[in-house]
């Protein structure tokens, strides 16, 4: 199956085939063909052909381009009477490019596969999903559970998985009244996936924020099935709110907690937190607890149970959607920063999760904005000139963002206009280094903060013939990262200038430790600690890589990611701003991004520091919140462990106080399928 990771970096198709099955029908008596397109940001980008036999087995094509990325599949598959895949063939690669070669056969009631994950045998009971494979499965998994008359049923490799449906559509599609229906499928992820299917059961669309998949030239129902399934998603996580937030009120007290002062690195024990409105009103020894009986019974008084209370912990990078919300509360991470995102859609989601409708983080967010090209990031506003750049900044400083973003098919000479725009109005400038410019010009021009660790490295490793729009921006830092001198005058120098222009680094390395590290087949490194926790298709989709690493290659990619780590270490020793971000899954990406951390040499409190109130004042926001000070949001998180010793102490949250609500993470996990790591 593909990466588990909804970011920008990764598969974007992920996020519609986590769960994918294989797909057939009953015979037809000739052969049909439906195509469909693939949409990014309202422009057709890729496509699927699939190929009904009269025999009833499919071929199905399907491929994509998303920034010189994007998977490549051909897919045979043959069903047997009972519907379950009796035959499977895949071949292709996945989205990062990594070979997806997969076979499944039946042979006298025994299903045996092999893919580049795994191999294995089992009796032909259940349900065999691919690991790589056609939107096309979805539909076919759907039809399978349809016909079974629990609407349920067991998987190979592992799992169960189920159908419910959500609602019907009417559609008028040039002329014709069509009806859809919009199925809600678990079993595979953290979440129920969601698409859609016509009158006759056969796959009809996939709706997924800037990308879907609809019928060939049926390209204006693709916002209004988007609309009725965001509702529906919603609705979802409006019921888990509602049935795992704790409401506190309006004066609480939390006791015998050791709280860690995250500015100065100690550890304070046997202390109490009074919280008012909200906010942490006192901050007091234990045994200075003392109150008129009738006074107490009108407190809430939670026991802290002598664990340690560190503030609400920081994710600098995500691409929020509602799903990720309880990830991120769950795992301690109260406030998170969006880089990018659909622009009418992020509003939605930002309001659920203030208002505590649905679960999630507060929230920063900056204003995206990228040139259009054929490379141009699938969401946010696309410039055609520098003039409506410009009036794009305006239009963010205007809706009160404190932020702008900009991407890699920016014009070079662009930067410095639009850092003037920003900076004129009060705003800070960051991105990716526009293609064909080096970071150092950019920071010169104006940039504030850099986004991702690749792109310091690719000060020194493109050419002026790289076009780092496209997977050159990675393939070039896996190939040659590991030789680079990092000790060098021209590195020195460099690092010198982010010195003196106060330049913030967001390094994201987990996602490159990922990329440069994890061969198909193995546990990522990035989900290694936490695998045996996850639900068996999410755990199984940490066996995926993403880049195609071999025996020839592996040494030099893994090089590189040492170089990726050994920078990092340079960055904060030479009093280089960072802040933890992880672009990727939420809430156990931003833990492993602090290991990594505390393994590039820098210490478990400067660790916390940086993911907290280092993270809070990049975002002018430390004057109220980021630590637990008197005055402050009483956003904390009470762990098992101590982080000042074991950085990975912040895995183990067992409470999350966001203002006047309480989170038990056991809970909040178990409502999605992972493992508690605590109780």
């Amino acid at each position: 199956m593909p990466s588990i990771r909804y970011s920008c970096w990764s598969s974007p198709f992920a996020l519609f085939v986590l769960f994918l099955a294989q797909s057939g029908v009953t015979s037809a008596q000739e052969t049909i063909i439906r195509n469909y397109d693939w949409m990014t940001a309202d422009q057709v980008s890729g496509s699927l052909v699939v190929q009904i036999n009269p025999d009833g087995s499919r071929i199905s094509d399907f491929e994509f381009n998303d920034r010189g990325r994007g998977p490549k599949i051909h897919e045979v598959i043959e069903t047997g009477e009972n519907g379950l895949l009796t035959s499977l063939q895949v071949s292709g690669h996945s989205y990062m490019g990594a070979p997806a070669e997969e076979v499944f056969s039946v042979t006298d009631g025994v299903a045996q596969w092999k893919s580049t994950l795994e191999t294995g045998e089992a009796p032909a009971s259940g349900y065999y999903w691919a690991n790589d494979g056609t939107p096309e499965q979805q539909a076919h998994i759907a039809r399978a559970l349809l016909a079974s008359p629990t609407g349920q049923l067991d998987l190979l490799p592992s799992g169960t998985a189920k159908i419910r449906k959500v609602t019907d559509k009417s559609l008028d599609i040039d002329g014709a009244n069509r009806t859809v229906s919009l199925f809600e499928i678990s079993g595979f992820g953290f979440t129920p996936q969601y698409l859609w299917l016509d009158e006759n059961n056969e796959l009809f669309a996939l709706a997924g924020g800037w990308m879907g998949l609809v019928p060939q030239g049926a390209h204006s129902v693709l916002a209004k099935l988007q609309t009725v399934q965001d509702e529906a998603e919603e609705e979802y996580h409006r019921e888990l709110a509602t049935r795992l937030t704790e409401r506190l009120p309006g004066r609480w007290i939390l006791r015998n907690v050791s709280i860690v002062d995250v500015e100065t690195g100690t550890i304070a024990n046997n202390k109490l937190v009074s919280v008012s409105n909200g906010k942490i009103f006192k901050i007091m020894d234990n045994d200075q607890l003392a109150m008129p009986e009738e006074n107490i019974s009108r407190v809430r008084i939670i026991d802290g149970q002598g664990l340690t209370l560190i503030p609400g912990l920081w994710d600098m990078h995500t691409h929020l959607s509602l799903s990720d919300g309880l990830l991120h509360v769950a795992a301690g991470v109260t406030t998170v920063r969006d880089l990018a995102n659909d622009p009418e859609r992020l509003p939605v989601i930002r309001s659920a999760f203030d208002s505590g409708v649905v679960i999630g983080p507060n929230s920063f967010a900056a204003g995206f904005i990228d040139k259009k090209s054929p490379y141009s990031a699938p969401t946010g506003h696309l410039a055609e000139n520098l003039d409506q750049a410009l009036e794009m900044v305006q239009e963010y400083a205007e809706m009160g963002y404190p932020q702008i973003k900009i991407y890699s098919s920016i014009e070079p000479e662009w930067v410095k206009p639009i850092a003037v725009e920003t900076h004129e109005n009060g705003m800070r400038l960051s991105g990716h280094i526009p293609s064909y410019m080096t970071a150092e010009q950019a920071i010169r021009d104006g940039f504030d903060e850099i986004q991702h660790i690749n792109m310091l490295f690719l000060n020194f490793l493109a050419g002026p013939e790289d076009d780092t729009r496209t997977p050159v921006r990675f393939t070039l830092v896996a190939e040659k990262a590991g030789s680079m001198n990092l000790n060098a005058p021209e590195v020195n120098d460099f690092i010198a200038l982010m010195k003196e222009k106060g330049t913030v680094i967001d390094p994201t390395v987990t996602i490159f430790e990922s990329m440069f590290r994890h061969r198909s087949g193995e546990l990522d490194p990035e989900y290694e600690m936490i695998a045996d926790h996850m639900p068996p298709g999410v755990r199984r989709g940490m066996l995926a890589g993403e880049m195609d690493i071999t025996d020839a290659n592996a040494a030099t990619y893994a090089k590189s990611g040492d170089a990726l780590l050994e920078m990092i270490g340079k960055l904060h020793q030479a009093g280089i701003p960072l802040v933890a971000g992880t672009d990727s899954t939420p809430g156990f990406t931003l833990h492993r991004e602090l290991e990594l951390y505390h393994q590039a040499g820098i210490s478990n409190a400067e660790v916390l520091k940086i993911a907290t109130i280092g993270a809070a004042h990049v975002a002018d926001a430390d004057y109220y919140t980021g630590s637990i000070t008197e005055g402050k949001a009483a956003d904390f998180v009470l762990l098992e462990g101590n982080p000042l010793e074991d950085i990975s102490a912040v895995r183990r949250p067992v409470m999350v106080f966001k203002g006047d609500r309480w989170f038990d993470p056991a809970l909040l996990y178990e409502a999605i399928g992972v493992k508690p790591f605590t109780r």
